[in-house]
């Protein structure tokens, strides 16, 4: 099968153009539906928002109960880009658009890509199949689908910057490389591990010295100076994920075979990289530390911890399909494999993706009771003013982040992970007094006979007696509840 040059860019450009809309209205969806979370997206609306009325990357420190850098979390500055659109609409729609549109456009840097590696339209080959092929492919890959419906995070963004980048390398346009390698590194502050590689790939197999050098040089010092120097500055104290990495040696056995189970997910849709395995190797520290970490979502298919390595995995997955068709010359055996290779797709689209139908646990975000949309709403309305101090359960944070200061009423859910426990959780019990409203969202408490932690926070609130409830949806276990702070 054929496609010429016009027809393949007008496939991409339509398949880009369905991924965008699609991923974004399903991301909303499930932000409006209450499925995401104050961690992230409330703590991301609150630095967008903040930007954009001039407290720059400013967001609450939960623990401290004051407002921060963001750097004292995460070196993420790439999300400047979307505070001037907040000064038009405040919401979080606008970085779960931003986002998908982003994402989505890696698929473009795939086709370029595939276009100048396999040198379609330079050789024999004028077809441009395979391009579009791994371009559509690329929209179809779990970790890509799954992170723009998981909230929003910077690093999402650098799986395009670093296609983009790679693209560039390919073709020796030094300044818009070096512009995609900066972008990327704006996303988190161990890019700069992964930048370090990939400049030791260009000295030593691409054979571009200096333009290698100059990589490696920028990629360790951003690492350096993030890690131990911006963050603990703004921190006053080292990186809060060091706690993930602890009792590495009693937990080897499980860090061996969870880095199998990692690995064979990752890679089953691109055996083809297999036979580009350096390139894969430019990833290893963004594998490692999601391995060796003792926060299993970091080798969940479901989150955005895959972003950086994907870029990677199809980089290597068109070199290694050029490599393999150089090696064998069978067409017989070139077909049986593609045929693999596109079965090995369909079944991690079955296993993984997280589509609404034809895939093993599809997503379908059920609509709200209209009762809750109203309550949401109104007192969305009511609180609108960014001086009003507010803490909600974690469900409803992305609704009321937008404003100076904010308080998640209970806890981080990978407390556990992070060396803490219930007596470390329970200490935290009071932090919602720095609140002037607290809006609880019945279904996040659960069993109030249960006395779970979730009850006890809700229990502690309920006979506090400076803060009384002034309004409740309907008094059942489905309720919204609103809580002032008594003036004195």
């Amino acid at each position: 099968m054929r496609i010429n040059k016009f027809y393949s860019k007008i496939i991409v450009g339509l398949a880009i153009a369905f991924f965008i809309v699609l991923f974004s209205f399903l991301a909303i969806k499930r932000y409006q539906t209450l499925n995401s979370y104050y961690y992230d997206l409330g703590i991301m609306d609150q630095v967008v928002y903040n930007t954009s009325r001039g407290r720059l990357l400013q967001m609450t420190n939960q623990d401290l109960m004051k407002n921060v850098s963001r750097f004292a979390i995460h070196f993420d500055p790439i999300m400047i880009i979307f505070s001037p659109f907040y000064l038009i609409y405040k919401g979080p729609e606008i970085l779960l658009v931003g986002q998908a549109a982003i994402v989505g456009m890696g698929a473009w840097a795939v086709f370029l890509l595939a276009e100048e590696i396999l040198r379609i339209g330079h050789k024999k080959s004028k077809s441009y199949l395979m391009p579009v092929i791994f371009s559509l492919l690329y929209l179809f890959y779990f970790a890509i689908q799954r992170v723009v419906l998981f909230d929003f995070h910077g690093v999402a963004l650098a799986t395009t910057f670093l296609l983009f980048a790679l693209y560039y390398l390919e073709v020796k346009k030094w300044n818009r490389y070096f512009f995609y390698i900066i972008l990327s590194l704006f996303t988190k502050e161990h890019i700069g591990l992964v930048i370090f590689l990939l400049g030791l790939y260009i000295v030593f197999i691409k054979k571009e010295k200096r333009v290698g050098l100059i990589t490696s040089l920028l990629g360790f010092a951003f690492f350096v100076v993030t890690v131990y120097l911006i963050i603990p500055l703004s921190r006053g104290g080292s990186h809060f994920a060091i706690g993930y990495f602890g009792h590495i040696r009693e937990r080897f056995f499980s860090i061996i075979k969870d880095g199998f189970r990692y690995s064979i997910m990752i890679l089953t849709p691109s055996i083809y990289s297999l036979f580009s395995p350096l390139v894969l190797m430019i990833a290893i520290p963004e594998w490692a530390i999601n391995v060796v970490s003792s926060n299993n979502n970091m080798t969940s298919y479901l989150y955005h911890y895959n972003s950086v390595i994907v870029s990677f995995v199809f980089y290597s997955l068109i070199l290694g399909s050029r490599n393999f068709n150089y090696l064998v010359k069978n067409k017989v055996i070139r077909n049986l494999f593609f045929i693999i290779y596109i079965s090995l797709n369909l079944y991690s689209v079955y296993k993984y993706n997280p589509l609404p139908y034809f895939v093993e646990k599809s997503i379908r975000y059920e609509e709200i009771r209209s009762i809750t949309r109203d309550t949401i709403d109104d007192w969305r309305e009511k609180l609108k003013d960014e001086n009003i101090a507010v803490s909600t359960t974690p469900k409803l944070a992305p609704f009321f982040t937008e404003r100076i200061t904010y308080q998640n009423f209970l806890y981080d859910p990978s407390y556990a992970e992070m060396s803490q426990t219930e007596d470390d959780i329970m200490k935290t019990i009071d932090d919602y007094k720095v609140a002037d409203y607290v809006i609880i969202y019945r279904p996040e408490i659960g069993d109030i006979d249960s006395q779970t932690i979730p009850v006890k926070f809700y229990e502690r609130l309920k006979e506090d007696k400076n803060y009384r409830m002034i309004y409740s949806d309907d008094i059942s276990e489905k309720s919204i509840e609103v809580y002032r702070k008594i003036k004195s």
